[in-house]
């Protein structure tokens, strides 16, 4: 499992230095940048950028930060291809954004699934952290509804884990997968 995971990073990464857009070429290197550095840039970086600091934290065994950094990525990543449209199907965002929803966001979805609240807490936090916190990467005006549509999204996740809440430990139970 851990080498699958740590491929599918290494393939990120290469995503991430041969296939960003042109505006994005400028992009640090996640590979030499520490957890701190990662949260400092958080604004302004790419969203593979906070699916690999939340890679990162979750191989640091930090699965709730983990979780917390995912679902920024993954706010984020919805934004931006929200604002692409659906015209490129096959774009590298867009194959990037599924590589890494399988291969970040499934064993963190694992781990922060196994408390109900603490799933809940996670995806409040991304919503509040974009909220309040400028998106250099992609400005938040000019694609304002957008961002409202993909937030609304996050939000309505966060509404359907609330309503299955008891539901939720069984389920994991019959799947093999842990409470905690």
């Amino acid at each position: 499992m851990m080498s699958r995971w740590l491929a599918a990073l290494a393939l990120a990464l290469t995503l991430l230095a041969t296939g960003l857009p042109a505006q994005a070429q400028t992009e640090p290197d996640y590979q030499t940048m520490s957890v701190e550095e990662l949260i400092a840039a958080a604004p302004e970086l790419h969203p593979a950028g906070l699916y690999i600091l939340a890679a990162r934290l979750l191989g640091q065994g930090d699965g709730y930060a983990a979780a917390q950094w995912m679902y920024a990525g993954q706010l984020r990543y919805r934004f931006l291809l929200a604002t692409q449209g659906d015209d490129q199907p096959y774009s590298d965002d867009r194959i990037l954004f599924s590589a890494l929803s399988e291969s970040v966001g499934r064993p963190i979805n694992e781990y922060i699934g196994g408390d109900v609240d603490e799933w809940l807490a996670v995806i409040a936090w991304a919503l509040d952290w974009d909220a309040k916190t400028d998106n250099l990467f992609l400005s938040k005006t000019e694609h304002a509804a957008a961002l409202q549509e993909v937030r609304a999204g996050l939000a309505a996740l966060r509404a359907d884990i609330e309503s299955q809440r008891d539901d939720i430990p069984r389920i994991r139970e019959e799947n093999g997968l842990e409470n905690r």
